[in-house]
């Protein structure tokens, strides 16, 4: 298994602006960019400390970054044992400019681009007199940053963009260079947003190398990326596209099936880390590398580990837990036994030989893309193949009998259907919330959290389809740095 080194020290000091003073004194080691980027294996290297700032599954005592937003914001969650107070504002309804979880997810996320930016911004000169194979090697290299570059500005787009869909209202801030310090930019509109973006998965697809490693980014989660960005963008001509593109990787990446079968070993292993990299289970498209000294995902709902004696901040919702047939395995596998009464301990990482709240991050599956398919289906008027899509992961998740087959009399049942399933297969994995967002107001489904779970947090039960709560604010830092930027609507 090939690993990602998690932090470069290259990557630290180039990522430094440093002061200009009138005399632009330069120490003697002081290490710029043009010493620190000299070679491929410096690109590299940069590319390396891009890996490792690109952190969705952040978590710190009851903070974090998408991962936790998600379902802490929505209906998955309620208050664990532990819990002294953390996150109750997000499960109040609470965000507003000084939220954690909105200026995490900013700032994260421009600083992954702005490490891009840097490595690229040298390509050119490093790669003047390279032989044909460095130059090969860093093509690749050049792809894996656009990638990162993409799905950045993507992560942005999604969690601060009101109307995905009306190409010139207001988005986030395109930056495909080093800003001089000081200047500030506007927001980029819908359309131009989406344009750059797709024009850097575009080329990154041009130079992208035939790698299939789960643990890099290749061209199969270019796919994953490119079938989210048309999905968002919700145009109707782009649906047999996504189509294609789903069955290609389900093609390349069957999910794992355990039908009719009484032992979770195989989906159990997969979020164990036990099984990553056996030929058979190939579910993973593309997974961020967790070693011993990186972000512990159980940190995001556990101070110690995962257990009734772990310090469990936060629990699965009861509504979740019982939207789970007795014999599905995502309950078997999902849920940490406990002897504590009401307590569903969530176990969707439970650890692994690299540390007790250590997994790597399963960032792309094809189980996601399966209801992406359902989807795209569903929207073409294909009722009857997206119920076989979910009814074929239903199938595959089930450990007894077997699950009736869904009937959708049109659209809008679909869609619901659809948004239940991608609940119950990709909870605690940065979806719940997006979801809500895009489809909930097609549909009339926002919040609404059974009377136990809002209980807990002394919180609200419901939150409407098309509350502003479902796009996150411009944050405070960045709207008192930049008056060219317009805050989102009620903000």
């Amino acid at each position: 298994m090939r690993k990602i080194f998690k932090l470069s020290l290259l990557a630290l000091f180039i990522g430094v602006v440093s002061c200009e003073d009138a005399t632009d004194i330069i120490q003697a080691d002081e290490l710029n960019e043009e010493a620190a980027y000299r070679t491929v294996d410096d690109l590299q290297s940069g590319l390396n400390g891009v890996y490792a700032s690109y952190v969705p599954d952040a978590a710190s005592n009851g903070l974090g970054d998408a991962y936790l937003f998600n379902d802490l914001f929505t209906d998955n969650i309620k208050r664990g044992a532990a819990n002294i107070g953390q996150g109750s504002s997000e499960y109040n309804f609470v965000i507003n400019t000084n939220t954690n979880f909105p200026n995490t997810i900013w700032a994260a996320r421009y600083r992954t681009i702005n490490l891009v930016n840097r490595v690229l911004q040298n390509f050119d000169r490093v790669l003047e007199n390279a032989s044909d194979s460095d130059i090969s090697r860093a093509n690749n290299i050049k792809a894996q940053l656009l990638a990162f570059r993409a799905l950045s500005h993507f992560d942005l787009f999604q969690y601060f963009t009101v109307d995905y869909k009306n190409a010139a209202s207001p988005s986030i801030i395109v930056m495909d260079f080093v800003p001089p310090l000081g200047e500030v930019y506007p927001r980029n509109t819908v359309g131009e947003v989406m344009t750059f973006i797709k024009g850097d998965l575009d080329s990154a697809d041009d130079l992208m190398g035939t790698s299939t490693d789960p643990f890099y980014l290749t061209k199969d989660a270019l796919k994953v990326i490119r079938a989210r960005v048309l999905l968002f963008e919700g145009n109707a001509a782009s649906y047999s596209n996504i189509e294609q593109i789903t069955e290609e990787l389900l093609t390349s990446h069957p999910i794992i099936d355990i039908e009719g079968s009484n032992n979770p070993d195989r989906y159990e292993g997969f979020w164990q880390d036990a099984n990553l990299g056996d030929p058979a289970i190939l579910e993973d498209i593309f997974t961020l590398f967790r070693g011993q000294a990186d972000n512990n995902i159980g940190g995001l709902f556990y101070a110690n580990s995962v257990d009734e004696n772990g310090s469990p901040f936060f629990e699965m919702s009861n509504e979740l837990f019982d939207l789970y047939a007795a014999d599905d395995v995502r309950k078997a596998v999902f849920v940490k036994p406990s002897t504590r009464a009401g307590q569903i301990l969530i176990n969707k990482y439970p650890g692994s030989s690299t540390g007790q709240l250590s997994n790597h991050v399963k960032l792309f599956r094809s189980s996601e893309m399966l209801l992406v398919k359902a989807e795209v289906e569903a929207r073409q008027g294909k009722l009857g193949e997206a119920a076989a899509s979910v009814q074929e992961l239903r199938l595959k998740r089930s450990m007894g009998s077997l699950p009736p087959v869904p009937t959708y009399n049109n659209l809008q049942e679909a869609l619901r259907d659809i948004l239940l399933e991608r609940r119950k297969e990709l909870c605690y994995e940065g979806h719940r919330y997006l979801d809500l967002k895009r489809v909930g107001p097609e549909v009339n489904v926002g919040i609404n959290r059974a009377p136990v779970d809002a209980a807990t947090f002394s919180a609200p039960r419901e939150l409407g389809a098309t509350d502003y709560g479902f796009t996150m604010p411009i944050p405070r830092n960045e709207v008192d740095a930049n008056p060219t930027i317009l805050q989102n609507p009620n903000y």
